[in-house]
């Protein structure tokens, strides 16, 4: 069986297994910040509470620019994470995500003088997937806010370490 087909079938277990949960729907957004390693980027973004497969499993996906190290970054993570039931102000939780990152190698390597400023290659954009493992901790303000902190290390040809906070809106 081919990779898409995976995926697909896939999806069509997760929408099966949604539908019959009845938790799953759009709960809140809000924006993200953070920094990361190889290529080290200033990351600001946006993600998407988009409610819980089944009791404390929730699908928060993100999109996020990344800046700095000769590159511009796109990224699409796809995460999904267990927030352990604690009876306290801070919920920690702990997941996985899909991460697709597309950039352009073109940086710009410029001697002292400002010249010479091409790199000699023209490879246009690039495409890497890989995985996250995701961990953090949440807690809700006094405004009914959501604040979060999460690390993020990467397996595979993506960044290494990603350190990022957010806020989510309802």
């Amino acid at each position: 069986m081919t990779w898409g087909r995976w995926i697909a079938c896939a999806i069509v277990a997760a929408t099966v297994t949604t539908a019959q949960a009845g938790e799953v729907g759009f709960k809140g957004w809000g924006p993200r910040v953070g920094l990361q390693s190889d290529p080290d980027q200033a990351l600001v973004g946006v993600h998407f509470d988009l409610g819980e497969f089944t009791k404390n499993l929730r699908w928060q996906p993100s999109v996020e620019l990344g800046f700095g190290d000769d590159k511009t970054s796109l990224y699409g993570n796809f995460m999904v994470s267990y927030y352990f039931p604690v009876e306290a102000a801070v919920t920690p939780y702990a997941g996985a995500q899909v991460q697709a990152w597309l950039f352009d190698n073109d940086g710009f390597n410029c001697n002292a003088d400002g010249n010479n400023c091409d790199d000699g290659f023209d490879d246009g954009f690039n495409v890497e997937v890989g995985v996250d493992a995701v961990g953090g901790i949440e807690t809700t303000l006094n405004s009914g806010t959501r604040f979060l902190a999460e690390l993020n290390v990467g397996l595979g040809d993506i960044p290494e370490v990603r350190v990022l906070v957010g806020w989510t809106f309802k």
